[in-house]
């Protein structure tokens, strides 16, 4: 329901778009200031470890769908 024409409606589980929204933007915030703080071989751990638990959670293998120079 990550597009749905409401952000407050919320999808089977109770999230809405909102809540999702907020949830990757923090995400990103602590992922980029690891990047800051951490060795390139343990920034990669983290992200790759954020990748399966997204993947476990939502059965998209994200780490497929990120593949540019930039994204990180």
């Amino acid at each position: 329901m990550l597009l749905s024409a409401s952000e407050q409606n919320p999808d089977a589980d109770g999230t809405t778009d909102e809540e999702v929204v907020a949830a990757a933007e923090a995400l990103g915030e602590a992922l980029a200031a690891a990047k800051a703080e951490s060795s390139e071989f343990a920034f990669t751990t983290t992200v790759m470890q954020c990748n399966e638990a997204i993947g476990d959670e939502t059965g998209i293998d994200y780490g497929s769908v990120c593949r540019t120079d930039d994204c990180c």
